[in-house]
Protein backbone atom coordinates (compact mmCIF):
# COMPACT_ATOMS: atom_id res chain seq x y z
CA UNK A 1 0.00 0.00 0.00
CA UNK A 2 1.83 3.41 -1.01
CA UNK A 3 1.32 6.70 0.46
CA UNK A 4 -1.88 7.46 -1.73
CA UNK A 5 -3.59 4.50 -0.70
CA UNK A 6 -3.31 4.86 2.68
CA UNK A 7 -4.23 8.38 2.74
CA UNK A 8 -7.42 7.54 0.74
CA UNK A 9 -8.12 4.70 3.32
CA UNK A 10 -7.31 7.55 6.54
CA UNK A 11 -9.85 9.75 4.44
CA UNK A 12 -12.63 7.22 4.12
CA UNK A 13 -11.97 5.75 8.18
CA UNK A 14 -12.63 9.67 9.42
CA UNK A 15 -15.50 9.83 6.69
CA UNK A 16 -17.42 6.89 8.30
CA UNK A 17 -16.34 7.81 12.34
CA UNK A 18 -17.95 11.48 11.84
CA UNK A 19 -21.13 9.97 10.54
CA UNK A 20 -21.20 7.29 12.88
CA UNK A 21 -20.82 10.64 15.57
CA UNK A 22 -23.75 12.54 14.21
CA UNK A 23 -25.81 9.45 13.78
CA UNK A 24 -25.25 8.87 17.35
CA UNK A 25 -25.89 12.85 18.39
CA UNK A 26 -29.34 12.69 16.45
CA UNK A 27 -32.26 12.55 18.40
CA UNK A 28 -34.46 9.52 17.68
CA UNK A 29 -37.49 10.86 19.54
CA UNK A 30 -39.87 12.17 16.47
CA UNK A 31 -41.23 15.49 15.89
CA UNK A 32 -43.88 16.35 18.53
CA UNK A 33 -46.76 17.30 16.63
CA UNK A 34 -48.99 20.17 17.16
CA UNK A 35 -52.17 20.95 15.07
CA UNK A 36 -50.91 18.54 12.30
CA UNK A 37 -47.43 20.10 12.41
CA UNK A 38 -44.25 18.60 12.98
CA UNK A 39 -42.40 20.43 15.67
CA UNK A 40 -39.34 20.97 17.68
CA UNK A 41 -39.35 19.04 20.98
CA UNK A 42 -36.74 21.25 22.42
CA UNK A 43 -38.05 25.02 21.34
CA UNK A 44 -41.49 23.70 19.91
CA UNK A 45 -40.88 25.92 16.37
CA UNK A 46 -42.06 23.94 13.45
CA UNK A 47 -39.07 21.85 11.75
CA UNK A 48 -39.60 22.85 7.94
CA UNK A 49 -40.48 20.01 5.74
CA UNK A 50 -36.97 20.11 3.70
CA UNK A 51 -35.40 19.32 7.23
CA UNK A 52 -38.08 16.27 7.60
CA UNK A 53 -37.32 14.89 4.04
CA UNK A 54 -33.60 14.93 4.73
CA UNK A 55 -33.58 13.21 7.77
CA UNK A 56 -37.27 11.52 8.63
CA UNK A 57 -38.14 10.91 12.15
CA UNK A 58 -36.00 14.04 12.65
CA UNK A 59 -37.23 15.82 16.48
CA UNK A 60 -34.98 18.60 16.69
CA UNK A 61 -35.42 21.85 14.62
CA UNK A 62 -32.02 23.07 12.94
CA UNK A 63 -30.79 25.78 15.73
CA UNK A 64 -31.65 22.93 18.95
CA UNK A 65 -29.80 20.12 17.09
CA UNK A 66 -26.77 22.48 16.56
CA UNK A 67 -27.34 23.53 19.88
CA UNK A 68 -26.82 19.95 21.37
CA UNK A 69 -24.06 18.99 19.00
CA UNK A 70 -22.14 21.85 20.09
CA UNK A 71 -22.54 21.57 23.85
CA UNK A 72 -21.12 17.55 23.36
CA UNK A 73 -18.05 19.13 22.12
Amino acid sequence: MDVFDQATELERLDRESALVRARASMDRGGPEWINGVACCRECGDPIPQKRLDALPGVGLCRACQEERENSNR
